[in-house]
């Protein structure tokens, strides 16, 4: 079973939970995913990405959790109170980055069996497992007439779109932005650097279809993701699973430090001016190691790995 204890239906959360359903089916478990709702129905909702999910009363949740293997894939400060009953219960947890270490969950989280998804994640959570994300790998069909560059993350402060909107203002030719936007971000820092820089935007991905940000980034030569989360980094996010699914070069802030198989994969910048660079000069190609990165992603191989862990 998969509890979503979560509001957002976008962002890294709802796509991991995605991509880990998928690849538990395609490793030939059965997934549930639920919710907790007021009361528990007997319909299906719709998740989104071809998904289905059951609101569940949190009184069924405890007494579910008690009878299956349970995962807690993410939980927001609106279900703190049920995590900590279903983990009482036996649930295993998933922790996606530091900011998600406030209490109670920091301390609840050291007597569960917790999943971290990125290596760096270790330094806060030592007793957790590193498992790295699941990627369920699309095929696509080759695009031989591609446009410069996309930005596909979120606009938030912790994205530091400011970097692309200012980089923008030097390019001939500029990054077309998607993905959810924080207004008041955009309000306050984005307007004052170029108050037309909505010219490049392109708005939020459809909740229907997992593949859509890895479709869009197919019809460009790059993808940037300037991201930089505190006492975080080194490892994936989607956006750069996405852009290797795509076989796009990924450009990422030097501060997040990739390593690994990403680090032979990215290339970094550290201001809009390099990033400018990056985005005109004519980069090596890097679709071994694109292809590197996904097969070690696989979402069917990952899921074993979640099954081995959590003893499904």
């Amino acid at each position: 079973m998969l509890a979503y204890l979560a509001k957002p239906k976008y962002g890294g959360w709802a796509t991991y939970t995605s991509h880990l359903y998928k690849g538990l089916q395609a490793a030939g478990f059965e997934p549930i995913l639920v919710k907790q709702g007021n009361r528990t129905e007997t319909k299906m909702r719709e998740y989104g990405r071809k998904i289905r999910y059951q609101n569940i009363s949190k009184h069924d949740l405890i007494k579910l959790c008690k009878q299956h293997p349970t995962l807690i894939v993410a939980v927001d400060k609106h279900y703190y109170e049920t995590a900590t009953d279903l983990i009482k219960a036996g649930a295993s947890i998933t922790i996606h980055d530091p900011t998600e270490l406030k209490e109670p969950i920091k301390t609840l989280v050291m007597a569960a069996k917790t999943i971290v998804i990125r290596e760096t994640m270790l330094n806060h959570l030592p007793h957790a497992t590193y498992i790295q994300h699941p990627y369920q790998i699309k095929q696509l069909t080759t695009n031989t007439n591609k446009k410069p560059a996309v930005a596909l993350s979120r606009i938030d402060f912790d994205k530091h779109t400011d970097i692309i909107i200012e980089a923008n203002t030097q390019l001939q030719t500029p990054i077309e932005i998607y993905g959810f936007m924080n207004t008041v971000y955009a309000h306050f820092k984005l307007n004052s650097i170029a108050p037309n820089w909505k010219d490049n935007y392109y708005g939020a991905f459809p909740a229907d279809d997992l593949w859509a940000a890895t479709k869009i980034a197919n019809n460009y030569q790059r993808v940037i993701d300037m991201s930089i989360i505190k006492k975080d980094g080194g490892g994936t996010q989607y956006t750069f699973l996405e852009a290797a699914n795509a076989n796009t070069h990924l450009i990422l802030h030097e501060q997040w430090q990739p390593t690994g198989l990403l680090k032979q994969y990215a290339h970094t910048c550290h201001d809009a001016a390099t990033l400018t660079t990056l985005c005109t000069q004519q980069l090596p190609d890097r679709t071994q190691q694109a292809q590197a990165l996904l097969a070690h992603h696989d979402a069917t191989t990952v899921a074993k790995h979640y099954a081995s862990t959590l003893n499904w």
